[in-house]
């Protein structure tokens, strides 16, 4: 019996999935571990992704036929495991020596029983950790965020402690699966951005705590599947933000929030391109408050536009 089951959703990423698989497996072997792989191909027309990955490394590999959003296809991919863990690994996230030894020794400690969802340390490009963790959001802090008037994260410095936090990101969680089980998954409602929020806060309404450990590392490089459309991108993360906000504040926070991202954060977004902002173009950026506008209007989901434009 697997000690671990790794889900890993595959978009527009076949060489980075092939290489996570792979990184998953050394681990894995490294540790003492037993991993069992998951990989759940979200309606990317990859015809040599089973043989790039299985140069890497076995796994079990599931064929969505339309591109159902990333808390769905982990949805999916869970209930092919039956391992007492689960680890959700962005296919650009590589895990590094002695992960699992560390993650899978916290959770089976009884000192840690309370606490259901654990993530690692991450390291960017260049070596540096990554702002992983933070607190949960409140209304205030996410209008503030939106009028970019606060930090999203925690202050700096504090990733390189471990201890309980509100939320960590979805790139490389590990939960235990009776826990996941009882939450229902993660929320389809969001197709891309916000739902590892969403799972840590509801996993907190019953009482299941969520850990930052720097003895358990990985590295990201972040954004490998959202960076072919930055604007359907960022559209998709304005639409979770919304969702979250009506999902755990109400109708009401949910209309002031989409007031502030027309009449404070659009603005600010489109100064950002002009003076030194180059990871997205200002086209990009109207792009993306059109898509959201025709969403919030119609209905229509931000995948069936996207699939429309091309």
């Amino acid at each position: 019996m697997s000690h671990v089951d790794v889900v890993i959703v595959n978009y527009r990423s076949a060489a980075y999935t092939a290489a996570c698989v792979g990184a998953v497996h050394r681990v894995a072997q490294g540790d003492g571990v037993a991993a069992n792989v998951i990989v759940v191909n979200n309606s990317d027309m990859a015809p040599d992704l089973e043989a790039q990955v299985g140069t890497h490394g076995p796994a079990d590999f599931v064929h969505n036929t339309a591109n159902l959003g990333f808390g769905a296809a982990c949805n999916i991919g869970a209930a092919r495991g039956t391992a007492p863990f689960i680890l959700f690994l962005n296919p650009d996230a590589v895990l590094k020596p002695g992960y699992f030894q560390a993650a899978i020794a916290f959770m089976n400690d009884p000192a840690n029983r309370k606490v259901g969802i654990l993530g690692p340390a991450i390291e960017r490009e260049d070596g540096a950790l990554s702002e992983t963790s933070a607190d949960l959001p409140s209304f205030a802090s996410l209008l503030t965020r939106t009028l970019g008037l606060s930090r999203a994260f925690l202050p700096a410095g504090r990733h390189a402690h471990s201890g309980p936090v509100g939320q960590v990101m979805g790139a490389a969680l590990l939960i235990r699966r009776p826990l996941f089980q009882n939450l229902a998954g993660f929320d389809p409602r969001f197709f891309l951005y916000y739902e590892d929020v969403d799972l840590c806060a509801r996993a907190a309404s019953r009482g299941a705590a969520t850990y930052y450990l720097t003895a358990a590392r990985a590295a990201h490089i972040g954004r490998v599947s959202s960076s072919h459309d930055t604007g359907m991108a960022l559209a998709l993360f304005l639409r979770s933000r919304v969702t979250y906000a009506r999902l755990h504040f109400g109708v009401i926070a949910q209309a002031l929030l989409v007031l502030a991202s027309y009449l404070g954060e659009l603005p600010l977004r489109l100064l950002r391109t002009l003076f030194g902002g180059k990871s997205i173009t200002g086209l990009a950026v109207l792009r993306a408050y059109r898509l959201l506008s025709i969403n919030l209007i119609s209905g229509t989901s931000l995948a069936t536009l996207g699939v429309r434009e091309r």
